[in-house]
């Protein structure tokens, strides 16, 4: 666990991970490995690697080599590619000059790399005027046109293959000094940052050991990118007469040559070159599309599967049932719901067979340990997760009786914000730091209503005045640093609330703040509840919040729905043994207030869920019955639903002597 918890606090830092979890570089090969055209790019470039190495080699002749008495010959057995117009053997002419392109190439970027990224980090880390003077300089040097910059240069220092490479290397410099420095000032920000710095790390090794490794992956598909752009550039200075000077071939005189002598009488002498440098570049190009991929998140999805950006992707192999008439007391009702991620091991499975209603005027609590699925289960009902790698696989989630799962995008941004509106965990991170507080609460509500931005920053005041923010008149101009975290979280349930949505999710919408002004929260959300009479889904892994705002309760885990009953029935009489561990987890003021359960052990991964319950590796009453098939969810013969086979033998430990969450309970009942 620290393992996992150390490799979290900075991804980019080289651990030895558990077994089942594939080490990046081995992740990296295996996503590679399954795009064609990135394999077809990789393979190209080996062989003309190969080929320039060991041109002395493969060449018939030496690259100066002539022969009088065949000018501009035909391919023939002696010439494979024929001869120039001084009777040099073409393809021989091609293998030296592929040398010298890659060279001229790989020297450049990997001296503007020495160059620009120490630079970059720098400036990016540091900030202030330094960094004010080295992108002032950068700018300047991006002012230019690339190649009319690097004539420029050339014809200064005179044509050349060195000279060549001095003049690119000027052109690429100000480019990659900006791109790593706008990697780094992202990644300075970061927390495993901060944390590094807090133990007294000097500047220079949290650039080298923390930012470098941070920003690599950009910088890798960067220069990749950047080394077809040198090549063609080179190429271009050659046939200008300002790179590689003659004898010596590179493919940007050989095509200049057979520009001058040959483009109508033996046209091959300007293609064959002219191919070689553009399946270079080309090569190049889709290389660093395949590490942009690998390095990251793919951009595709399963075959056969259509995405659509701002909608998760829905691809139901069976037909859903036919939806009954919506009964007038349920709001929501989620059925069968199956959701699977794509992964290195393919399709994983992270939500299977979900399902439960909330009625009007209702809040149901979804509580489990991190990991146990339920902010995928919050984002799936608003089909926010993103695809790929998520995708609906099965399942209906009916909004009073309209299949949310059937919409498309442009139904389901109505249903957004105006039926059902969400809070998120980090109002930080949920708010736009560059608008303010008004914007944000305006625009929600023009999208959903023809009103003017007048009256919409009249009502703007009033919900600010809702969430009792004191002087909400000032503070709506306020942008989202300038206020605390308790009153940005207010903020965003204002936006919530905005358009008057009939279910309100809340995931973790406290977890973030700290215990007075998580109180604070609990209690505006349950009055503004119990006022505007909306319905609830309110996600944590606290039973103690549980207990202060639920009428109905749904435990999850792994993926699952384990237990589910009115919120008294399961503070007083747990059915599931995950449930009475989380009960015995719950902090109390009395009974053995001392004594806490700990739950051995840890939420499974999605692709290591186990067969039977899937609790039952951790639960201290397991028997033969719990390892066998599925365990399905249950009716109780009292209500509420449990997916446990020892459920009815069982004698588990609520918290009935605990009068505090009982008090709590029978106010909310």
């Amino acid at each position: 666990m620290a393992v996992l918890e150390t490799a979290l606090l900075d991804p980019a830092a080289d651990h030895e991970l558990p077994p089942v979890m594939m080490s990046r570089r081995k992740r990296v090969v295996k996503r590679l490995a399954r795009n064609p055209l990135a394999v077809m790019a990789i393979v190209y470039l080996i062989a003309v690697v190969i080929v320039a190495v060991f041109a002395n080699v493969i060449a018939p002749y030496g690259f100066a080599d002539r022969d009088p008495g065949l000018l501009l010959g035909s391919p023939s057995r002696h010439h494979l590619l024929g001869t120039d117009a001084l009777g040099r053997d073409t393809f021989t002419r091609l293998v030296f000059a592929a040398r010298v392109s890659l060279r001229i190439s790989v020297s450049v970027v990997a001296a503007a790399s020495v160059i620009a990224i120490p630079l970059g980090l720098f400036s990016g880390y540091k900030g202030g005027r330094i960094d004010y003077l080295i992108m002032r300089l950068a700018e300047a040097g991006n002012s230019f046109p690339p190649l009319v910059l690097a004539m420029a240069v050339a014809g200064i220092l005179g044509p050349g293959t060195t000279n060549a490479m001095y003049a690119l290397t000027v052109v690429v410099v100000p480019g990659l000094t900006r791109v790593t420095r706008g990697q780094a000032l992202a990644v300075r920000e970061e927390t495993f940052v901060e944390a590094s710095k807090a133990i007294g790390t000097r500047d220079w090794r949290v650039m080298a050991k923390r930012v470098l490794p941070s920003v690599a992956s950009p910088l890798i598909v960067q220069g990749t990118v950047m080394l077809g752009g040198v090549l063609l550039a080179e190429a271009g200075l050659s046939y200008l007469g300002l790179g590689t000077r003659l004898p010596t071939p590179s493919w940007g005189n050989m095509l200049r040559e057979g520009y001058d002598t040959a483009l109508f009488t033996n046209p091959w002498q300007v293609v064959i070159p002219g191919i070689a440098i553009a399946l270079t570049v080309l090569a190049f190009n889709t290389l660093g599309d395949g590490l942009r991929d690998a390095l990251g998140v793919a951009r595709s999805g399963p075959k056969g599967r259509s995405q659509r950006r701002g909608l998760t992707t829905v691809f139901r192999e069976k037909a859903p049932a036919e939806v009954p008439a919506p009964d007038t007391s349920t709001l929501l009702a989620v059925k069968g719901l199956t959701v699977e991620f794509a992964t290195e091991r393919g399709q994983v499975r992270v939500l299977e067979n979900l399902s439960f209603s909330i009625n009007h005027g209702e809040v149901l609590g979804l509580v489990g340990e991190s990991g146990s699925g339920k902010s995928v289960t919050a984002l799936s009902i608003m089909r926010l997760l993103p695809s790929p790698p998520g995708l609906i696989t099965e399942g209906q989630v009916l909004l009073e009786g309209t299949d949310l799962l059937a919409l498309p995008l442009k139904s389901m941004r109505e249903v957004r914000g105006r039926r059902i509106s969400m809070i998120f965990q980090d109002p930080m991170t949920s708010l736009d730091p560059a608008f303010t507080v008004g914007h944000h609460l305006i625009e929600a509500q023009r999208n959903h209503a023809d009103i003017s931005k007048s009256d919409a920053r009249k009502r703007s005041v009033e919900l600010l005045d809702l969430v009792q923010i004191p002087a909400a008149a000032e503070r709506i101009d306020s942008y989202p640093h300038q206020l605390s975290g308790g009153m940005r979280q207010r903020v965003m349930i204002a936006t919530a609330l905005a358009s008057n949505p009939s279910l309100l999710i809340a995931d973790e919408p406290t977890t973030a703040l700290d215990v007075t002004v998580q109180a604070q929260i609990l209690d505006l959300l349950r009055e503004l509840q119990r006022e505007l009479k909306m319905a609830m889904l309110f996600v944590t892994h606290d039973l103690g919040v549980i207990a202060d705002i639920s009428d109905r309760v749904a435990v999850m885990y792994a993926g699952q729905i384990v237990e589910e009953s009115d919120a008294a029935d399961v503070f007083r009489r747990p059915q599931h043994p995950y449930t009475e561990g989380l009960l015995g987890a719950m902090p109390r003021l009395h009974g053995d207030a001392d004594r806490l359960t700990i739950i051995r052990g840890m939420v499974p991964m999605a692709h290591a869920f186990p067969n039977g319950c899937r609790f039952h590796p951790r639960c201290e009453y397991a028997t033969d019955a719990c390892r066998g098939g599925a365990v399905e969810l249950d009716t109780r013969s009292g209500g509420g639903r449990v997916r446990c086979p020892l459920s009815s033998s069982l004698s588990l430990i609520g918290t009935a002597g605990d009068a505090l969450a009982s008090e709590r309970v029978k106010e909310k009942r």
